[in-house]
């Protein structure tokens, strides 16, 4: 997993084209609640209140989305749904977004699982419209563990294309694990990093925190 993590951050530091004297790099901590409500077999309501603190200065943002997912489909599952997120401290940032995606899901060798989760954003930043498409690759260990917290770890690697600038403006990686702590609670622990093409800060590491409640 060490290996792994490693390799992955290295490739991304190679994508940011940018000098070393002439980037900024940022770190940040992301805590968030997820909770999953599923009324039927093929359907789940999914919650998310999250935020992010930079450490560097008191940049402060909150987020809070509503989806519905539709699930048993042959390839995986479709989400669609709405997330608005905003600065605690003051009106320096507003945005909305309709989301919508799909998540294909397929068993590799031994225990891996590759996930490909493919995302369309509507987005209004401080009321300017614009869209993003998001490109996300996942491998993970599933666990056949029936007991204990059932680790999972995973690496992900995602590209983000943005119509302000046409190109993409992003690429981003994480490695984690999920845990499971119970059959309703699960924990999702990873370290993430963002290298930026265009806007600001050039590179972005930070600390994920995930806590997951299903009914």
């Amino acid at each position: 997993m060490t290996r792994f993590a490693l390799a992955l951050l290295a490739m991304l530091a190679r994508f940011s084209g940018v000098a070393a004297a002439q980037s900024t790099t940022t770190s940040e901590t992301w805590p968030e609640i997820d909770v999953f409500w599923r009324p039927a077999e093929h359907q789940r309501t999914f919650l998310e209140l999250s935020g992010s603190a930079e450490q560097e200065s008191s940049k402060r943002q909150a987020t809070a989305g509503l989806y519905q997912d539709y699930l048993n489909l042959p390839f995986g599952y479709v989400r669609g749904g709405y997330r608005y997120t905003f600065s605690t401290r003051d009106a320096s940032y507003r945005e909305s977004r309709l989301v919508a995606e799909g998540v294909a899901s397929k068993s590799i060798m031994w225990r891996f699982r590759a996930l490909n989760r493919a995302r369309f954003e509507w987005r209004w930043v401080n009321g300017d419209p614009s869209y993003r498409v998001r490109e996300r690759v996942q491998i993970q260990v599933v666990s056949n563990a029936k007991r204990g917290p059932g680790w999972t770890p995973y690496g992900t690697l995602e590209a983000y294309y943005d119509s302000r600038y046409r190109t993409v403006a992003r690429v981003g990686g994480r490695v984690g694990t999920e845990a499971r702590l119970s059959g309703r609670m699960t924990t999702d622990v990873y370290l993430a990093r963002q290298n930026n093409f265009r806007g600001a800060p050039d590179r972005l590491n930070a600390l994920g925190l995930v806590l997951r409640i299903t009914f």
